[in-house]
């Protein structure tokens, strides 16, 4: 993929896989060339679903993306709806086919702290929480114990 606003930067150095060209469509341009990812496992949070894996996702985001990219997709979604018409009807997204989704849960409120648009906003304040604790290890496993493993 090309991208102009990493040329110049320490990816040149640290990253021999990318490449810095010529933009071909004006030549006083420079790009960077970055190769594509091929991640092993994705995890994805979908608007809705439908039980053989189709997803509404977000047009924001690029899960679509990733999710054609990765060798293997895990998706929560938000609720399971009975068919691909009834996905249109939860609201505007993008449609992701079911053959790029390796497994399927329903988990309402799967994305919290983060966002679902038009389903829930961030929580702010868990966000700055879950910040707060990464700053050291024991921190960061009181936040584990009290939030994943309790």
């Amino acid at each position: 993929m090309p991208v102009a606003g990493h040329v110049g930067s320490d990816y040149e150095r640290l990253r021999p896989e990318f490449r810095v060209i010529s933009n071909p469509f004006a030549p006083a341009e420079r790009l960077m060339l970055v190769p594509p990812i091929r991640p092993d496992v994705s995890l994805i949070h979908a608007i809705a679903a439908t039980a053989d894996g189709t997803l509404l996702l977000d047009p924001m985001e690029d899960d679509a993306l990733l999710a054609q990219a990765s060798r293997v997709v895990v998706a929560s979604t938000e609720r399971v709806v009975g068919s691909r018409d009834e996905l249109r009807l939860v609201g505007d997204g993008m449609i992701l086919p079911g053959i790029h989704v390796t497994a399927l849960v329903e988990a309402a409120g799967g994305a919290r702290p983060t966002l679902v648009r038009g389903v829930y906003p961030a929580d702010a304040r868990h966000l700055e929480e879950y910040v707060a604790a990464a700053a050291d290890d024991a921190s960061f496993k009181r936040y584990l114990d009290r939030y994943v493993h309790g």
